[in-house]
């Protein structure tokens, strides 16, 4: 369990994407849970800017996801590989590293935060989902989920700012990582999932 002072003014989470390919999203909430700011980007840069110039850093806490790394192998085979076949690096079919299932992307950027003073997680989205009572009824991240996701968090959680057209995936993902970024700072009970790059990555009990 992760023992906080109640300091925070903002709570901040970033669902964060495997590549530049595919949007992540950051959400910044209040100790109300009011949105204060909802974006999406797709480079880098352009979030390692955001850290580095919001002023909404100053004295919050931040969750990021960690991102499932898809991007070696094809078809099936990344899919069924990657859960259960674990090679030596001594053979050479695994010189690429293929039995990895999560991407580093962003590692180096939360690492110096934290090591500047930045409060930072990780966290396991789907995790989250079902902690919150927010699993998918649908096929994850498919129109019919989102529709669900979206009305869920306005309905249950009390979001009603959110608009009436749909919103990205990776948009309600960060607005629950900054729900699960509150409810951290307000001393609630979490357990560690394990260390990722120097960053635990905290789980809410069901």
């Amino acid at each position: 369990m992760v023992e906080k002072s109640r300091r925070e003014n903002f709570f901040i989470g970033l669902s964060l994407s495997n590549s530049s390919n595919y949007d992540s999203s950051v959400c910044v909430i209040d100790r109300n849970s009011k949105i204060m700011l909802l974006d999406k980007f797709y480079f880098a840069q352009d979030m390692e800017l955001f850290f580095n110039t919001s002023p909404y850093i100053n004295n919050s806490l931040i969750c990021v996801s960690v991102p499932y790394d898809n991007s070696l192998l094809d078809g099936k085979w990344r899919i069924h590989s990657k859960n259960y076949k674990m090679l030596g690096d001594h053979f050479k079919i695994n010189r690429h590293k293929w039995t990895k299932r999560l991407s580093n992307r962003l590692c180096d950027v939360l690492l110096n935060l934290r090591e500047e003073g930045c409060e930072i997680y990780r966290c396991d989205i789907n995790q989250l989902r079902q902690a919150y009572g927010l699993s998918a009824h649908f096929l994850a991240r498919t129109s019919p989920d989102c529709k669900s996701l979206q009305n869920s968090l306005k309905l249950k959680y009390g979001f009603s700012e959110l608009p009436d057209n749909m919103l990205a995936a990776s948009s309600l993902e960060a607005i629950i990582c900054a729900m699960f970024a509150r409810y951290i700072a307000q001393g609630g009970k979490t357990g560690e999932l394990y260390c990722f790059e120097g960053i635990p990555a905290l789980y809410k009990p069901i």
